[in-house]
């Protein structure tokens, strides 16, 4: 038995709502709170980072242009949770939609100057575990900023598994 690219929607959909509500009980002020990293990005920047990302592997998925993300405004919970929800749905309109044949393609992509060659189920994949990775990041980000992120966030605490 294998986890699921439905199962890692799941958990990450309520990583999702976790945040989004704690930012309605914090203030949209911290989504301006400057964050380190490869680029010098506000919490709200690394959040369209997080969405973008996904919306980018399903534009290379349908063979769509990728659009620019990085612009659009990230200062307020409802535009960039919402920019979110949207490429949510892209997403699972793929995942829903995929043959067995659409996850063994292989897409080529040019990330950051490099090249890659990947099937179209490492990319979904790829695109949720990094979405994982910057909600860590951004827990421990909070945490050493004298913020208590909300609940708990390890695969045992979700219900997308039993």
């Amino acid at each position: 038995m294998h986890l699921s690219v439905q199962e890692l929607l799941h958990y990450t959909d309520e990583e999702r709502q976790r945040w989004e509500q704690w930012f309605h009980e914090n203030g949209a002020e911290l989504l301006k709170m400057p964050v380190g990293g490869r680029h010098d990005m506000s919490v709200g920047a690394l959040l369209l980072h997080v969405f973008g990302s996904e919306a980018r592997c399903v534009q290379r998925l349908r063979h769509e242009p990728l659009h620019e993300y990085r612009e659009r405004p990230c200062e307020r919970i409802e535009e960039v949770f919402g920019f979110g929800l949207e490429k949510r749905g892209m997403m699972r309109d793929f995942v829903q939609s995929a043959t067995d044949q659409d996850w063994k393609r292989i897409v080529e992509l040019q990330v950051d100057g490099r090249g890659y060659r990947v099937s179209a189920r490492k990319l979904v994949l790829y695109t949720l575990l990094h979405e994982l990775r910057h909600w860590a990041h951004l827990e421990r980000v909070m945490r050493d900023r004298g913020f208590e992120p909300p609940g708990e966030h390890g695969l045992l605490d979700s219900s997308a598994l039993i």
